[in-house]
């Protein structure tokens, strides 16, 4: 039996991930909505908004594009252990466009870029999905790697932003939950994991199943390329240059505001860190999570939440504007691009 699909953004989406991109849209919405709400004063906003340094902000735009070049470097590393040898273009287009990707339909952009590559490059995207699995892996050590130096640096901040905005908040619904109520949940969560863990391996052994193997095989193949890779150096060293790309992003921004210049670079390790978490939390383009927890972040050093999001909105849509601005010329030259026929 055929399952139901529906065209969001030029992809088929199932149910369930449709289900999925409703259930985040609305959460950013939310955010979003929460944002705006807190605004005390609009034309405060406006005028703060005049008085940016755009020098330093075209700065961090520059930083901001190095990244995605250096990420195209990076991944290139991964699909050579595979015996493909795509070109460093091919390979920044499809970032790019994967990131663009995002926008519209949160974590569609990871098949987007190697859908692309495909078209340019035909490497199996069952593979080049593994290997930006795998990146994901390494970028989530990362952000730990980072988030542990912000805390070590700024702990004193840090431990309030976590107290105020998570203890606090969550801590009164955990409180009012009895033993048996935790208990209940507990066998639920444990009941749901096993009967969906049982479910997968009855579904693996249907013939119809033989695609979905095909991809898991080729998933295993791109993960296995972070072992093989020969330029391990030069894979860490594009990881290092790529965050300290965010970075200098990031401390660009704070010097261009009158009123987050006198920050330093610890500071801005702190809300690079806010700024990551509210982009991987799944709602479109990360609107509203951005901008909220860098307001938050910002709030801890007597920043008003008005100047904290008029911060975040020039870093939020600074980025965008890259992703967009470039990503719509990767799109107009892959489509002006002749498929080519490798293999390894």
């Amino acid at each position: 039996m055929a399952v139901r699909t529906y065209k969001i953004a030029g992809k088929n989406i199932s149910p369930v991930n449709l289900i999925y991109f409703l259930v985040f849209t609305i959460l950013g919405a939310l955010a979003v909505w929460y944002c705006i709400k807190s605004i005390n004063d609009f034309d405060e906003f406006i005028m703060h908004l005049k008085s940016v340094n755009y020098f330093y902000i075209g700065l961090s735009l520059v930083f901001s594009f190095t990244a995605f070049i250096i990420r195209a470097l990076r991944w290139n590393i991964l699909i050579n252990t595979l015996g493909y040898k795509p070109s460093a273009y091919d390979t920044y287009n499809a970032v790019i466009i994967g990131y663009m990707a995002n926008l519209a339909v949160p974590r569609i952009g990871e098949l987007t870029r190697c859908a692309t590559l495909y078209k340019t490059d035909r490497i199996p995207v069952n593979s080049l999905f593994g290997t930006v699995v795998t990146e994901r892996i390494i970028d989530m050590l990362s952000l730990f790697v980072i988030t542990f130096l912000a805390f070590f640096v700024r702990m004193d901040l840090f431990s309030t932003f976590v107290n105020d905005r998570i203890i606090t908040t969550w801590k009164p619904a955990f409180e009012n939950l009895s033993l048996v109520a935790v208990t209940v949940i507990a066998l639920a969560i444990i009941l749901m994991m096993a009967a969906a863990y049982i479910s997968f391996k009855r579904l693996l052994k249907r013939p119809s199943m033989r695609k979905f193997k095909t991809m898991l095989t080729g998933l295993s193949d791109g993960l296995k390329s972070v072992f093989k890779m020969r330029e391990k150096f030069h894979f860490i060293g594009y990881t290092i240059a790529i965050w300290t790309c965010y970075m200098l992003s990031t401390y660009f921004i704070i010097i261009a505001l009158p009123a987050t210049s006198t920050l330093t670079a610890a500071d801005g390790l702190l809300l690079l860190v806010l700024g990551s978490l509210g982009w991987i939390v799944p709602v479109p383009g990360g609107f509203g999570t951005f901008h909220t927890l860098v307001a938050w972040g910002l709030m801890l050093y007597g920043i008003s939440f008005d100047t904290g999001l008029m911060f975040a909105t020039i870093s939020h849509e600074t980025q965008l504007l890259i992703m967009v601005f470039f990503g719509l010329i990767a799109l107009i030259s892959v489509s002006l691009t002749k498929n080519k026929s490798k293999c390894p």
